[in-house]
């Protein structure tokens, strides 16, 4: 059996990607048979990054061009035009980019025209015109809401944003087009949408959701990684494993076996429940889970009733219901008509995120990880 080496933070590939055959079955069948560009639908941390990636592989082996296109750090329209601009011929662009380089050398990215309307004809219609020629090529745009939330807080923001994802899906409407599109971001692409009334602009993708490991899954997963020859799971150390986590994402998975086999090695501690104990404990004090409350930013004037209702649910493993938010809220607002809005709104985006699920009308955190980490960091 192949050992998957164990990755607490970066993309994974080759020997490493684990699992998912059908959802590539699904995705590949999206793509070609059906026609549609897909939009990866699932809470950060999941994986979508690395299946697009692997998307790509697929691709490449079946004879497509492939473009990688990560927009996290691409804060204006011509920065996102450069990154064509800067294509060169590259093992990393099954032969787009060589292909690319050549036409986009005339665009000019650094001035944009005093006419915008001008300049935008130019860059993005040299785009167009490019990948349109390219034959059968799979894009992957990653981080597209950090790119979005950058053009949101601009001047003539909403405008930008409104051209920009008018004009992506004008692209993938062209009849017979060969060009298709993967779209991804660990801030919810869905979210950004309904959150600014732009929903329109994706509703001709096909969601493609994924989910985190089932329990057999979980299983066979822990026992390829990749640990010291000191740490023997047991079927009992790996149950208990898993009945700690609840939620069997990859990357938590990791940061508990990654701690456990640091301990047993390092520490000299004997491989136990108690040791497993001690690397959940240990995680929840760390900064691994930071980004989840940084990225509560990204929901606004909402951001802090969303804070709100995470402390109330980290407060309380049975769960919280619905009166029992509303109460919360109602701390600092009294219309009770704006309160239900915040609260139907903030719901639907803690449940997409990946915090919070729904259970017999009561909210959790999905994770417990994350719940004691909150509860930890900004209960206590």
């Amino acid at each position: 059996m192949e050992k998957i080496t164990i990755k607490t933070g970066a993309p994974v590939d080759g020997k490493d990607f684990y699992g998912r055959e059908r959802k590539l079955e699904e995705a590949w069948e999206c793509l070609t048979s059906k026609g549609t560009s897909l939009l990866l639908s699932a809470p950060r941390r999941v994986g979508k990054t690395s299946f697009s990636r692997k998307m790509l592989k697929l691709a490449e082996e079946k004879g497509w061009k492939t473009l990688y296109l990560d927009l996290q750090g691409i804060g204006t329209e011509g920065e996102f035009v450069k990154l064509f601009e800067e294509l060169k011929p590259d093992k990393r662009w099954n032969k787009t980019g060589n292909f690319l380089g050549k036409i986009f050398g005339s665009i000019k990215s650094d001035t944009i025209s005093i006419d915008l309307n001008v300049w935008r004809n130019d860059s993005y219609g040299k785009i167009k015109q490019s990948l349109e020629t390219a034959g059968e090529i799979l894009i992957v745009i990653d981080e597209l809401t950090i790119y979005l939330n950058h053009l949101f807080t601009q001047q003539d923001g909403r405008e930008k944003v409104e051209f920009f994802l008018e004009w992506l899906r004008h692209f993938r409407q062209i009849p017979e087009t060969k060009v298709r599109w993967i779209f991804c971001s660990s801030v919810g692409i869905d979210n950004f949408a309904s959150m600014h009334q732009m929903s329109k602009h994706f509703n001709d993708l096909h969601r493609l959701n994924l989910d985190v490991f089932s329990n057999s899954e979980a299983k066979d997963f822990i026992s390829r990684l990749d640990v010291n020859e000191k740490v023997q799971f047991t079927d009992e150390h790996i149950q208990y494993i898993l009945d700690k986590l609840a939620w069997y994402l990859p990357y938590f998975i990791q940061l508990l076996i990654d701690k456990i086999n640091s301990m047993v090695c390092y520490e000299e501690k004997q491989l136990s429940n108690d040791t497993i104990d001690e690397a959940y404990n240990c995680l929840i004090t760390e900064n691994y889970f930071i980004t989840w409350g940084e990225r509560l930013k990204e929901y606004g004037e909402l951001e802090d009733n969303a804070y709100v209702i995470l402390k109330q649910c980290a407060s309380a493993k049975s769960g919280r219901s619905r009166d029992n938010l509303i109460v919360s809220l109602s701390e600092k607002e009294t219309d009770k008509i704006k309160i239900e809005k915040n609260l139907a709104s903030l719901l639907s985006l803690l449940q997409n995120d990946g915090y919070l699920m729904e259970f017999e009308s009561k909210y959790f955190f999905r994770s417990p990880l994350l719940r004691d980490f909150w509860y930890k960091r900004y209960v206590r």
